[in-house]
């Protein structure tokens, strides 16, 4: 019965506010400006105001969709921009793409000044290769990162996979709970917090209103051990109920760093394609990918006094974190017990290998 309503409610809630209809309404209740694209520069007529001039903002996944707009944005806004990919070609192909991009709302492409505002974007955007899934390469690009910058303002948790079969990868780990968790989500951040810290920066899991389905199930589940079940759908979705777990817990344990998680909405983007085909038309009308990212943009480049940490966001606003009780209430059927967070730390951070 649980599973039915929250599923349900899921997928009502989703149709108003997840779909492009729901983010033009809400945009219409921001107090601050909205851009109409990410690439619009920081003193464009048409920018929101935002200044990231000396801020360090790192991405994953940032050379398709969500992650290509959000590094889009951040390098537009003034600021030194990692890109963390898996290849080296579609990153490259990225980097360009965005230049041009930024480039095209310059009101002068042929000044001088426009060709050293080029320039400058070259030297801000930095590509660091890597497959979060992977642990020991989330260790070496932190290496990587840690040897050319003291502080990190932003950190956005981005990348990750949703697959239909089981993959692992070569650790050992199935994909999809190592990508968006173990190595793109916790790991990731547990060695970036000197950076965080100094900064005192703010980590951003982009997440999944598909959480809103289950709570947090048996690590076993979780990690889709050999002998579960798979399910990728449902992997998926509790990968990213841990995530607003994880940005809870995190919020007491780390108070210094501003821990949050937040929800792109229903958005056109490639991951999509690949894991819904068809049967992303119950999700029309999908927003524009700039649409699904501008929330986690603002979450980027807003006063600190403006985000709540250990909260889940949409479109700048704080959302409810559980709809499984009747007319759209919180419930129980999706609510962990603290034993439960305090076995998911444990056990994470002996996966990660932090003990």
């Amino acid at each position: 019965m649980g599973q039915s309503i929250s599923s349900t409610q899921f997928f009502l809630y989703g149709k108003k506010h997840f779909t492009q209809t729901g983010y033009l309404r809400h945009i219409q209740d921001y107090k601050d400006p909205v851009q109409k694209a990410a690439a619009i520069p920081l003193h464009h007529a048409d920018a929101d105001g935002t200044d990231l001039t000396e801020k360090v903002v790192v991405v994953t996944g940032a050379n398709s969709g969500l992650g290509k707009e959000i590094a889009t944005y951040a390098a537009a806004k003034g600021a030194k921009v990692y890109m963390l990919c898996r290849s080296q070609e579609r990153a490259v192909a990225a980097k360009e793409d965005m230049i041009q991009h930024i480039a095209t709302y310059d009101s002068s492409p042929s000044s001088s000044s426009s060709s050293s505002s080029l320039s400058s974007l070259r030297d801000r955007l930095h590509i660091v290769l890597v497959d979060v899934a992977e642990l020991q390469q989330v260790r070496q690009a932190v290496q990587q990162l840690q040897k050319q910058e003291s502080k990190v303002d932003a950190l956005v948790c981005n990348a990750g996979v949703l697959l239909n079969e089981r993959k692992e990868t070569s650790e050992g780990n199935e994909a999809t709970f190592a990508s968006h968790l173990l190595g793109g989500s916790y790991l990731l951040s547990q060695l970036l917090l000197p950076q965080l810290k100094a900064a005192q920066g703010r980590c951003i899991f982009v997440t999944s209103g598909g959480m809103y389905n289950f709570k947090l199930p048996s690590w076993n589940v979780l990690t889709s051990a050999p002998g579960e079940k798979y399910n990728g759908v449902n992997v998926y979705a509790y990968a990213k109920r841990a995530q607003v777990l994880l940005a809870e817990r995190l919020k007491e344990t780390e108070p210094k760093v501003q821990w949050v998680t937040v929800h792109p909405g229903w958005s056109d983007t490639p991951a999509v394609d690949e894991a819904f085909g068809d049967q992303k038309k119950y999700l029309h009308p999908l927003r524009e990918p700039w649409q699904g990212a501008e929330g986690v943009t603002w979450l980027v480049g807003t006063k600190r006094e403006n985000i709540q940490s250990g909260e889940f966001y949409l479109d700048r606003k704080t959302q409810p974190k559980h709809l499984a009780g009747p007319f759209f209430t919180e419930g129980r059927y999706t609510k962990n017990s603290k034993s439960d967070v305090d076995e998911l730390m444990k056990n994470l951070k002996k996966a990660a290998g932090l003990e």
